[in-house]
């Protein structure tokens, strides 16, 4: 008789709506620039919670949007891939006349 499973393999994930939140994320406005370690955005894999930093131009927040989203629905890829796929996604969305728009109630 073989053994069970450990609960751990495969790590259970907990797919929720994503939630987005906009605030600076560290001293500096994020960069490309090797030496800036302000990130663009941060996602708590599997539980929809993504963070962006606002300072960046409109065309950088899609692709950082989107960069987190496919980080929270495929867990399992890697930064390449996810970079690629996040900065194609964003440019066909920027072409297209995506933009964010801030509603004030």
């Amino acid at each position: 008789m073989s053994k069970p499973r450990p609960k751990s393999d495969p790590p259970a994930v907990k797919y929720a709506e994503p939630h987005f939140t906009f605030r600076i994320l560290g001293k500096a406005k994020p960069s490309h620039d090797p030496k800036c370690k302000t990130p663009f955005g941060y996602c708590w894999k599997g539980y929809g919670d993504i963070h962006a930093d606002p300072r960046q131009p409109e065309h950088e927040l899609i692709d950082t949007v989107v960069h987190e989203l496919i980080h929270d629905t495929y867990p399992f890829l890697d930064e390449d891939a996810v970079e690629a796929g996040a900065t194609r996604i964003a440019e066909a969305m920027w072409r297209l006349g995506y933009r964010r728009t801030v509603i004030n109630p």
